[in-house]
């Protein structure tokens, strides 16, 4: 009796602590130990990136670049009131102009095999073409169509002007030309005084940029654009707008 009572108690025993083992859910399973996932600092999504501003390292000479973006925009324009007033070896020139208008101030069309005073330009389209005066000076004109048809180039607007080069001389193509203040012998200084800063500018090589001054934000073709040689402080030439 005293057998059986003491081999009861030891099967009780164990199933006791039988009952107290965890079950393993991992058997079959490879018993290497996972890293960690790394997460983010969070102070990292706090990090605010600067804008990206010009980098250009010579017209900060002149104006304050850091009103510039990384394409040396910026949010400066003439401004819708803005109005032209130009002389160009004396005679007055306005833009938007018209064939009539510049016949009329002693300026006569070059005509071309590409181009005459009849030649249709498409609807959309312009054209580039050359007025000279009695002293043999010229100006360079753009006719362009804004209607919806075919036009005469005589029945379009002249939208722009260009005065190719900047050169005091009296056998020069090009002549004396007074834009809003600024002449052939404005510095670039004197430019800045005279439109403010540009609108935008552009690095053409070392020393050669343009500089564009526009009337509005929804059309950036309205506008002077002037390039400078800032090795010489010079002007090269100038072009004037207004579509």
């Amino acid at each position: 009796m005293k057998k059986i009572l003491c081999l009861l108690l030891c099967c009780a025993s164990l199933i006791s602590l039988a009952a107290c083992e965890k079950f393993d859910d991992n058997y079959g399973k490879s018993s290497a130990v996972k890293e960690p996932i790394a997460t983010a600092d969070k102070t990292e999504n706090q990090i605010k990136i600067p804008e990206i501003k010009s980098d250009d390292s010579v017209m900060p000479t002149y104006f304050d670049i850091s009103l510039y973006d990384e394409e040396n925009y910026a949010d400066i324009y003439l401004g819708e009131d803005f109005e032209y007033k130009i002389t160009y070896v004396g005679s007055a020139i306005t833009v938007p102009s018209s064939y009539k208008e510049m016949t009329k101030e002693g300026w006569t069309l070059l005509s071309s095999e590409e181009y005459n005073e009849d030649s249709q330009i498409l609807a959309g389209k312009s054209i580039t073409v050359e007025f000279v005066n009695e002293y043999d000076k010229k100006i360079t004109a753009v006719f362009y169509n804004n209607k919806k048809s075919s036009t005469a180039l005589k029945k379009c607007p002249i939208v722009k002007f260009i005065i190719k080069e900047n050169i005091i001389d009296a056998n020069a193509e090009y002549g004396q030309f007074f834009v809003n203040g600024v002449n052939n012998v404005s510095a670039i200084t004197d430019i800045i005084e005279r439109l403010g800063s540009p609108s935008h500018f552009y690095c053409v090589s070392e020393n050669k940029y343009y500089l564009d001054w526009f009337i509005s934000e929804s059309d950036r073709r309205s506008g002077i654009t002037i390039y400078v040689d800032t090795a010489e402080d010079h002007i090269d030439s100038i072009e004037f707008s207004y579509y």
